[in-house]
């Protein structure tokens, strides 16, 4: 274990002396647990009580004020009412030497009341002033196992060395995570642990830095509920994570504002959307529940990563755990199933009992509940040599006829020998019967695991680790440098009211965009009147029959006419789109019979013209849009389009701005991916050209921050092309 590093936050995690003000001889107060903690742990320095109504607690001197305390403070942990807790801080700026606070009286700005934002606003001041870090309000602290350091009141904690970090936005939670972690049939160990409360002061991102830059954590579990600037966090995660997994379980999954957006894009990217494909992007591991946040961190901090291929194998003696292993697996597409050579398929036969399953599925190896100790450490030992596996998974419910202790023991000699950089999860079913083989494969450093599906998940989760980190190394997601320009951080709800741009000005907007990633593609045209782009169709903006015939002439029919309206949305809705309008005399009859129609739906909308524009050939339809996210700011969305876009909901969304890689990643990333690819021998769509497409809104987003939402769907890919036939801008 490490010692002080030379950090400003080493202060919370190796104070050479500890003052707990609030200590109590009540065993019902926080104080008094902290100053047991501190006591039977063995802190290495003085430990300070200070209450003015005790002399001594757990044999140490209690003094009545901080300012009483007679040897230097690093470290004090305030345990009183909130009221009181300024006073403290100004007994602490007086005194000079005290580095860091942890407070853990509530009643500050989590209540929303101005009292409680004022009562914090003020101990923030004295901090300042005096220089004083402090961790909270409303926080139950740091624990460092090799400091022997816990400022907490959870029940029960075991401080079990280990080489996870955790940091929690829920003090109660954070707390159940190690209860959970340290109360298992083998203790799982941890390094670091903090909550941070209001984070008034020290927030999350410092505390990941401190993680990132620390040598006892080798993995960062988080619990998140919410984050005041996501994107500083984000592009933290980012540069971080190459370094350091960072496992993180987000909770507030649910977006109901989402459903009030006036788009397409905004609403099918919702803010849980949105947290998902940014962490993604971070390369954070997301996981969905505490139990694979505590396992799949263990995992991460005690096994081999396996080779980005991902080719796994279940090897069991029980069929059903076995399947239930291989269902896992199968649901993250990460995961191929390993495919064994025939020398060890015949290996296998040799070994096994004649009635094992050896051949009939790939990834899957059944050695049957005839299996004694020494073939499951033999076929172990098989399949870890084989050069098509990469993990393995190895699941059994050992009968009462094998020896529980013999088989831990002949399986950790065997991966002690010839594990050879692959990663082996272990599920040993179950309960007390199998603790003895638990606990020596456990010393050998493999986790274990209560049932088939978390042994699963946590193999997954070390593919998907190899696979980010083959990405990161790879340097394609950032080789045109699109992540290097500064991007403006998200300011909310704009004092402006949105409002959408009429579908002309909408074009021009796009326009120069489109074509500067498109120049490589050639011009669209002199007829239209926004920038030329490969990806915009030539239009014009008519006012009369006449005018109608006219460009249906000079653009070539058949032509689309659709009326610009600042007071209609949906056009379709009111007769506000004509398709295929065969020759120039129907174009001008055409636009009467269009504004007749409306005028009677509509009688009070401003109507500004008819956009006619040559009508597209069938093609793949898709949508590309982007907006402004509260939180992450500039975000884009590309998934199928059309009619089917809010009914199949296919979309994937990436934070911006997106290199090449970046966007062909995320247009890959949808379920319908192989239609677009050429799926049952059709052509393959132009992906360059929705690259393009994806890339132009993003660079939008990044440099107009006013620009609030992008909806541009359909847009109809070909072979050799694309073409955008409908475009929506919200401004505001």
């Amino acid at each position: 274990m490490s010692g002080p590093t030379g950090h400003p936050l080493d202060a919370f995690y190796y104070p050479r002396s500890v003052a707990i003000v609030g200590a109590s001889a009540d065993p019902s107060k926080a104080g008094h647990q902290i100053t047991r903690n501190l006591k039977e742990l063995g802190f290495p320095g003085p430990i300070y009580p200070v209450n003015p109504r005790e002399t001594s607690l757990f044999g140490l001197p209690v003094y009545p004020t901080l300012t009483d305390v007679p040897g230097p403070v690093d470290l004090m942990v305030v345990s009183i009412p909130a009221a009181a807790v300024p006073e403290v801080f100004r007994q602490a700026q007086r005194r000079g030497d005290v580095k860091a606070a942890v407070v853990l009286a509530s009643g500050f700005s989590e209540t929303k009341q101005p009292a409680g934002i004022a009562l914090e606003r003020e101990i923030q001041a004295i901090a300042r002033e005096a220089g004083i870090r402090f961790l909270g309000p409303n926080c139950v602290g740091v624990m460092n196992t090799a400091w022997h350091l816990d400022t907490t009141f959870a029940p029960g904690i075991k401080q079990v060395p280990g080489k996870v970090s955790v940091i929690s936005q829920s003090g109660a939670l954070g707390a159940a995570i190690l209860m959970f972690a340290t109360h298992q049939s083998v203790p799982i160990g941890f390094a670091k642990w903090t909550h941070v409360g209001n984070q008034a002061d020290v927030s999350v991102l410092e505390v990941l830095e401190y993680y990132a830059a620390d040598p006892d954590t080798g993995v960062i579990a988080m619990y998140l509920e919410g984050l005041e600037d996501a994107r500083a966090f984000w592009e933290t995660a980012r540069r971080l994570t190459p370094r350091k997994p960072i496992v993180v379980i987000k909770a507030g999954r649910s977006d109901l504002g989402s459903k009030a957006a006036s788009s397409h894009t905004g609403s099918l990217a919702g803010s849980d959307r949105v947290y998902d494909a940014a962490l993604r992007q971070a390369g954070v591991l997301r996981v969905e529940s505490l139990e694979d946040l505590v396992h799949g961190s263990r995992t991460l901090a005690t096994q081999p990563l396996p080779r980005p291929s991902g080719r796994i194998l279940v090897l069991t003696e029980a069929g059903g755990p076995g399947i239930i292993a291989m269902d896992e697996l199968g649901r993250h597409p990460e995961v191929r199933p390993a495919v064994l050579s025939e020398t060890t398929r015949q290996r296998l036969r040799e070994i096994l009992p004649p009635m094992a399953i050896v051949d009939q599925a790939d990834g899957y190896v059944d050695m049957t509940a005839a299996a004694q100790e020494a073939q499951h450490a033999q076929a172990l030992e098989a399949v870890l040599a084989d050069p098509g596996v990469d993990g393995v998974v190895l699941v059994s419910v050992p009968p009462t006829f094998l020896d529980c202790r013999r088989l831990g023991e002949a399986i950790a000699e065997t991966l002690a020998r010839t594990q050879a950089g692959k990663p082996v999860t272990v599920c040993l079913m179950a309960g007390e019967w199998v603790r003895p083989a638990r606990e020596a494969i456990e010393q050998q450093g493999v986790p274990t695991f209560d049932m088939p599906e978390q042994a699963a998940r946590a193999m997954a989760l070390l593919v998907r680790r190899a696979r980010d980190l083959q990405e990161a190394s790879d340097g394609t997601a950032r080789a045109d440098g699109a992540t290097a320009r500064p991007v403006p951080r998200p300011v909310g709800r704009g004092t402006q009211p949105t409002r959408p741009l009429l579908e002309p000005e909408a074009l021009a907007l796009l326009g120069p965009y489109l074509a500067r990633v498109g120049a490589h593609r050639g011009q669209a045209g002199e007829a239209t009147e926004a920038p030329a782009s490969p990806y915009l169709a030539p239009h014009r903006v008519v006012t009369s029959a006449q005018d109608a015939e006219a460009a249906a002439r000079l653009l070539g029919c058949p032509v689309v006419l659709k009326v610009v309206s600042p007071d209609i949305l949906h056009k379709s809705d009111v007769g506000g789109v004509r398709l295929g309008v065969a020759d120039p005399a129907a174009a001008g009859r055409v636009y009467e019979e269009m504004l007749r129609e409306i005028r009677g739906r509509c009688p009070t909308a401003r109507i500004e013209g008819v956009l006619v524009t040559p009508q597209a050939p069938p093609g793949h339809e898709v949508i590309v849009g982007g907006r402004q996210d509260r939180q992450f700011g500039p975000v884009v969305l590309f998934g199928m389009g059309g009619i089917f876009v809010e009914v199949l909901e296919d979309v994937a969304v990436r934070l911006a701005p997106l290199s090449r890689a970046e966007a062909a990643e995320l247009v890959r990333s949808i379920r319908l991916w192989p239609l677009l690819s050429g799926a049952r021998g059709q052509a393959p769509a132009d992906i360059e050209a929705l690259i393009d497409i994806v890339c132009a809104v993003s660079e939008l987003l990044v440099e107009h921050p006013e620009v609030r939402e992008v909806d541009l769907n359909p847009v109809r890919v070909y072979p050799h092309g694309a073409r955008i036939l409908d475009a929506r801008v919200i401004v505001g």
